[in-house]
């Protein structure tokens, strides 16, 4: 059952050229920024990698979806953790070409907050403005670039937080279930028009 609808929904969704665009992104700052990039550039990159995926997450007709005989809310879910997955993968595997975007601990968490925020965005404003907050964001973390303070300040400034900053994890944690929640929960596909 799964072989039968993938190839389709992936290719309805524009999931292939959206992958190409994320793994040209990334191929393009690690030849330019290697070997390592620092705390606000590996945000951005996070984002950059996310944002081409965002169109993905709606369909071409909202009618068409409505009447699908399986749910919804499990595909949606998977279709935004697994933006989020791949795009963490693909930064950990640029280390192989001697990209370095920071520890593990902190890739994962940053994809994962992040695909959280723009299913946060998807879901309330649609997919053609839901690239704002998270870009926003990033952009003003990588230009304040402040690692450390408060637990406030970190939670704040979660992307470019250590690897091990609780505050961080927490906020990154709260973004990914509140955007998956709210994303595979949706009752209507906006933005698609």
């Amino acid at each position: 059952m799964i072989t039968r609808w993938l190839p389709l929904y992936l290719r309805s969704r524009r999931v292939p050229p959206a992958v190409a665009i994320s793994l040209a992104t990334v191929s393009a700052v690690a030849l330019i920024w290697s070997p390592e990039a620092g705390p606000g550039l590996a945000a951005l990159t996070v984002v950059l990698a996310l944002a081409p995926l965002i169109p993905t997450l709606a369909g071409d007709d909202d009618a068409l979806e409505q009447t699908a005989a399986l749910p919804w809310p499990p595909r949606r879910a998977l279709h935004l953790l697994g933006a989020g997955t791949f795009v963490a993968v693909l930064l950990l595997v640029a280390r192989v070409a001697g990209a370095d975007f920071g520890p593990a601990g902190q890739i994962i968490r940053n994809s994962a907050g992040l695909a959280g925020l723009i299913g946060l965005g998807v879901a309330l404003l649609g997919t053609r403005l839901a690239w704002a907050a998270p870009v926003v964001w990033s952009a003003l973390q990588a230009m304040l670039a402040v690692p450390g303070g408060p637990a406030w300040q970190q939670s704040l400034l979660w992307l470019i937080q250590p690897a091990g900053s609780v505050p961080a994890a927490i906020t990154a944690t709260v973004l990914l279930l509140a955007g998956v929640i709210s994303y595979a929960a949706r009752v209507r596909q906006t933005g698609a028009s």
